[in-house]
């Protein structure tokens, strides 16, 4: 009983681990070294470059000696590291040399698998120590997994040996003893989980770290003790029988079984379920991110949930965000939506698609096109999901927002507002309307660019009109007629200058036909020099005959003549008041006959003040501008001493005796101000260098120091200046002898002129000219050189001349090809919505083909019941009328009853009617090949609005060289031309799609009307049919009652028969008896019964006859009725066979049109 349980708890936690529809499942494990013998290696071997001997115990206290020889890995000397396989055989084990230590057992599986059981199967001594390690990246680290050893803390010193409590703790195992017998096979086992007997939950993910494992390596670091033998000593060395590395696959827990790689290999791919996906199912399948992959566990298998996109996708990510967002319900975002389709779940149209009323969001016609325009609508393209209608934006109109508004131009997907205002000028435009497309102004004459603003060839906007004005530069002495835009100057020709080329060069006057002299003015002060004259116009401040010195009031030297600081003219004021004062004082004394120079009582007074003012000179250190007022200042003293003077030189001697003092109180009154101002600014110098203003004064003074500089270098600067007025003077030197020839030049270019060049070859290759006679620069006479404007009309198809004609055709070939464009749009547009229509009438007659198809199908099947009902029916009639035994009434019953019958229709309508039916299934519509014809014409239609919009960059890309242009426009044009005709083409197809369309719904309405005919025809017949199957049924019950009938009746008359002849023999008798006379008493009771019998016959005879008269007065009657009964039974056979025949291509076209749905 116990082996009973423990075997059915076996069974099922066998179960539990391949079974994956309850929680975690595994796969079986299995030996992972099988078919890897190319991948274990050892760090020493026995035998591999010569051989060895190596000697061990035998029997007691003996020994044998035997060789190792790996040079040939197959021959029975060899012990290599393939020795220790499972696979290869008894007797053969690995060896290592002889007291090597440590030697490394390496297992290199190159893909995670999972350990359940290593097990080592030593050939003595076994090794007293070793270390078991594993690698999760391939042999690029390793962690020890455990160490063994017989005395663990002599080998592994600091190692614990108790068993660890998680599964990052590691411990030495103990190994038992070998004194007893070391040469003796020892089989060490090790399993990852065994070792963790107190982790609470071996399915924890951390399961992975402790049993998954890419590589294996053994250390076997400690060589195992031997005995001491006398002789000879015994030899140390590893050797191992067998090893075994159990596992398999890792899964983790989401796979029962590893795919097949090799016959008995294990192979690293897992057979993944619940949705998962990888090597180690180690993520989610593509379309099952919806939740994050986890290991499987124990009644719970953790299963990747299938994204929610729509059937428009085959694949999705995992979004963490998402997932915290939904509150752990979903983080699962689709990639790559198919048909049209965008948004995390592909639950929404693209830009440029709109929903399908008529479908689902998870079938793949979810979304349609919309045929808004990108561009020009505040959704990328996309129509309201309401109304349809598409959203424009605010400079955008029409119904697809493909245009811009009255007004605007430029339709652009990066502009907000979907068009740019025109910005015409004003005076230069006929109006403020632009193309809608390049925003081209309709320009006045003598204005062009985009918005009109340039004045064209040959004109300029002076700044005091609006308008372009000619340039009117002299056609002799300039180089072009052209001038510029904003200055109005035309490129004058050496020797010529002005605005119009007709006046001397700058700097120059006279006249330029005699000769232009230069114009002496300073340049530095001059503001311009008259060209007829030659005077100069000085800058302010400045004045001079050449504007090369400072006026009044303008200090510091020229030309920089700064004004005057306030107290010069306070001064220079002053000034002028004295020398007012002395011209009166002058006045009042005639001249002297000579003077002494006696300046009398005045002179101590004069002398006083000029002392003080020399005082004041040399007190103070001035800056350059307030010492040359001091300067100046002085210098009228000076002046004023000359003419006292002479003043007092032309006094006679009572002149001198005149009362002066007045006039000198004048004086003493200026000389007090002037020292009131020098005390008030000595305070203010003693104020300036206060030492708690010595910064100040230091910066003052570096400035002053740096205006010093600044004045020194300009007196340097005096020397180029003079050396620039040198060369100029050389520069007219050089003007004056090269002008008369330069004049003679300028002559004869005139007289060359005036018989060349002949411009009219040229005007014929630009404006088309017919002038015939010759056309110089100064003599063109008669004729305009060029035709009036509008007089010739480049036509197309004529022989055009001259650039700007063929140009101004090829400006309007641009209108041409532009409104053709737009009506090209227009018509790829209206196909667009004409093949939308066509499409919804497509669905609708598929629809109807459907509803049709679904009542053929429900007709066929009704229509072969009643046939074979029919069929039935008639089988049993015949068999009713030819069966012998059939009641002659019940017959004639029936027979009324057929008769009675009448059909909905004649057999002629009947089968008019079907073959209508039949004709009408057979020309139904093929939806498919219909459906097939559109879509190729949908592309065209696409195609050509491509093309068509490539001829019109292609159009509007052809400039500069105007044969080429000519050129382009005509292959634009036949391009043009082609594609109206196809897109004609289209049209018409489109149009005739629809009307076939709108045909074949014509077409099913008669087959469904025809359909409910039969069905209406065939209805009344089935009660008929019914009634005649019951009458029938009761008609063979009767039969068979009536047979019974007769049978008995049958026997009754045998009986009765008998007893007749019984009743004759005993007449015959009696009758000899009589012969014989005897009595009639004899015979009494005989001679009754015989009467009563020959009653009953005569009844009987006379029943017999009635019925006889009855059977041949209506044997005709039944005979007639037999006939017509078979007769209709024939055309009902008939009608069964065409009505089979109808339900067969009733039920073909049914199919067919079932496939069609598909």
């Amino acid at each position: 009983m116990t082996l009973l349980l423990l075997l059915t708890a076996v069974a099922a936690v066998t179960h539990a681990q391949t079974d994956c529809s309850e929680g975690a499942c595994y796969p079986r494990s299995s030996d992972l070294l099988v078919g890897r013998a190319d991948q274990l290696h050892a760090s020493s071997t026995c035998g591999l470059t010569s051989a060895e001997v190596y000697c061990t115990p035998y029997q007691q206290r003996k020994m044998k000696c035997c060789p190792c020889d790996s040079r040939n890995p197959n021959g029975p000397l060899a012990h290599t590291v393939q020795e220790m396989l499972s696979t290869s055989g008894p007797e053969r084990w690995w060896q290592s040399r002889k007291e090597v230590t440590p030697v490394t057992l390496q297992l290199d599986l190159n893909n995670l698998f999972n350990l359940d059981n290593l097990v080592l199967n030593f050939k003595g001594p076994r090794p007293s120590a070793m270390v078991m390690e594993k690698s999760m990246d391939n042999g690029r680290t390793w962690q020890t997994a455990l160490y063994l050893a017989t005395n663990c803390k002599k080998s592994f010193p600091g190692v614990s040996t108790a068993s660890p409590l998680s599964v990052d703790q590691t411990y030495c195992y103990t190994l038992p003893s070998t004194e007893s017998n070391p040469y003796q096979d020892h089989t060490i086992e090790f399993s990852p989980l065994r070792q963790y007997p107190y982790v609470p939950d071996p399915s924890s993910p951390k399961m992975k770290d402790v049993t998954g494992l890419t590589g294996l390596r053994i250390t076997l670091t400690e060589l195992g003790d031997v005995p001491r033998l006398p002789g000879r000593a015994l030899s140390r060395f590893f050797a191992l029988k067998e090893m075994k590395v159990m596992g398999s696959c890792m899964c983790h827990g989401h796979a029962s079984h590893c795919l097949l790689e090799a016959v008995n290999k294990v192979s690293p791919q897992c057979d993944c379920q619940h949705n998962t996906a990888g090597v180690n199912c180690e993520r989610c399948d593509d379309l099952y991110n919806d939740l994050p992959w986890r290991p499987a566990e124990e009644r719970a298998t953790h299963t990747c949930k299938r994204c929610e996109c729509n059937n428009h996708a085959r694949s999705c990510h995992f979004d963490p965000v998402l997932y915290e967002a939904s509150g752990q319900r979903t983080g699962g975002v689709c990639e790559g939506c198919l048909h049209h389709t965008t948004g995390p779940k592909c639950d929404q149209c693209l830009p440029g698609y709109q929903p399908n009323p008529r479908s689902q969001m998870d079938r793949p016609d979810a979304c349609i096109r919309c045929v808004c325009n990108a561009d020009g609508t505040v959704n990328g393209g996309s129509c309201d999901d309401n109304t349809g209608l598409c959203q424009c934006k605010l400079n955008v109109e029409g119904p697809r927002c493909d245009q811009c508004k009255r007004g605007y131009y430029g339709l652009s997907a990066s502009n907000p507002l979907g068009c740019s205002k025109c910005t015409c000028f004003p005076e230069g435009t006929l109006s403020d309307v632009c193309d809608s497309v390049t925003g081209q102004c309709p320009c006045r004459p003598h204005f062009h660019g985009l918005t009109c603003e340039v004045c064209a060839r040959g004109y300029w906007k002076p700044p005091q009109f609006q308008s372009c004005e000619l340039c009117r530069c002299d056609p002799t002495k300039s180089f072009s007629d052209t001038c510029d835009q904003l200055t109005g100057q035309c490129q004058c020709r050496p020797g010529f200058g002005g605005r119009t080329c007709n006046d001397c060069p700058d700097n120059t006057h006279g006249n330029p036909l005699i000769g232009c002299k230069p114009c002496l003015c300073n340049p530095e002060g001059t503001q311009v020099c008259n060209k007829l004259t030659g005077s100069c116009l000085c800058r302010p401040g400045i004045t001079g005959p050449r504007c090369d010195s400072c006026t009044r009031g303008h200090c510091d030297s020229f030309p920089i003549c700064k004004m005057c600081p306030s107290c010069f003219f306070s001064l220079d004021s002053q000034r002028q008041a004295l020398s007012l004062a002395l011209e009166k004082f002058t006045a009042k004394f005639p001249p002297g006959p000579g003077g002494s120079g006696d300046l009398g009582k005045f002179e101590p007074r004069i002398r006083a003040l000029e002392a003080r003012l020399n005082f004041i000179w040399n007190s103070v250190t001035l800056p350059p501008s307030s010492a040359r007022q001091i300067d100046d200042a002085l210098s009228q003293l000076d002046k004023l001493r000359d003419q006292v003077d002479k003043v007092s030189n032309g006094l006679s001697t009572l002149a001198q005796k005149t009362d002066l003092s007045k006039e000198l109180d004048k004086l003493q009154d200026l000389l007090d101000n002037l020292n009131g101002d020098y005390n008030v600014k000595k305070e203010t110098l003693k104020n300036t260098i206060n030492p708690s203003n010595a910064e100040a004064f230091t910066t003052i003074k570096n400035a002053y120091d740096g205006s010093k500089d600044a004045a020194n270098k300009a007196e340097a600067s005096k020397k180029t200046v003079k050396e620039s007025a040198d060369n100029r003077e050389d520069t007219l030197d050089i003007q004056e002898k090269q002008y008369p020839n330069n004049t003679r030049a300028l002559k004869k270019l005139n007289d060359s002129m005036a018989s060349g060049p002949d411009l009219t070859p040229v005007a014929k290759k630009v404006c088309g000219s017919v002038r015939s006679k010759p056309c110089t620069p100064l003599t063109c006479e008669d004729v305009d050189l060029c035709p009036p404007e509008g007089s010739l009309r480049c036509e197309r198809g004529s022989t055009c001349v001259g650039a700007l004609p063929i140009g101004k055709m090829a400006n309007s070939n641009v209108k041409d090809v532009k409104d053709r464009l737009e009506y090209l749009s227009n018509n790829i547009t209206e196909a667009a919505e004409k093949l939308q229509d066509t499409q919804d009438s497509a669905n609708d007659m598929r629809e109807s083909t459907k509803n049709l198809s679904n009542k053929i199908r429900e007709a066929g099947r009704n229509l072969e019941d009643n046939l074979k009902e029919a069929h039935h029916v008639v089988k049993e009639l015949k068999e009713f009328l030819s069966d012998p035994s059939s009641n002659l009434t019940h017959i004639q019953n029936v027979s009324d009853l057929i008769l009675k019958t009448k059909l909905p229709l004649s057999p002629a309508s009947l089968k008019k009617k079907l073959d209508e039916l039949k004709n009408l299934a057979t020309n139904l519509p093929d939806s498919t090949s219909i459906l097939n014809k559109s879509a190729p014409q949908l592309d065209a239609a696409r195609k050509l609005l491509q093309e068509a919009q490539d001829t019109r960059n292609a159009a509007q890309g052809v400039k500069d060289d105007v044969d080429e242009l000519v050129a382009g426009f005509d292959s634009v044009e036949d391009s043009l031309a082609d594609m109206e005709d196809r897109l004609q083409n289209n049209l018409d197809s489109i149009d005739k799609l629809h009307k076939t369309l709108i045909k074949n719904k014509d077409q099913l309405r008669p087959a469904e009307k025809t359909l409910d005919d039969v069905t209406d025809m065939i209805n009344p017949i089935k009660p008929q049919l019914d009634e005649l199957k019951d009458l029938l049924q009761n008609g063979t019950e009767q039969a068979e009652d009536a047979q019974e009938t007769a049978d008995k009746a049958e026997d009754e008359a045998a009986a009765a028969d008998q007893e007749v002849s019984s009743v004759q023999q005993e007449f015959d008798r009696l009758k000899d008896k009589a012969a014989a006379g005897q009595p009639p008493s004899e015979v009494g009771p005989g001679a009754e019964q015989l009467a009563k019998l020959k009653k009953d016959v005569g009844t009987l005879a006379n029943t017999t006859d009635s019925m006889l008269n009855d059977l041949e007065g209506k044997a005709d009657s039944l005979k007639l009725l037999q006939d017509e009964i078979l007769q209709k039974s024939t055309k009902l056979e008939g009608l069964e066979a065409k009505l089979k025949d109808l339900v067969e291509q009733l039920q073909k076209k049914a199919h067919d049109l079932s496939v069609c749905q598909g």
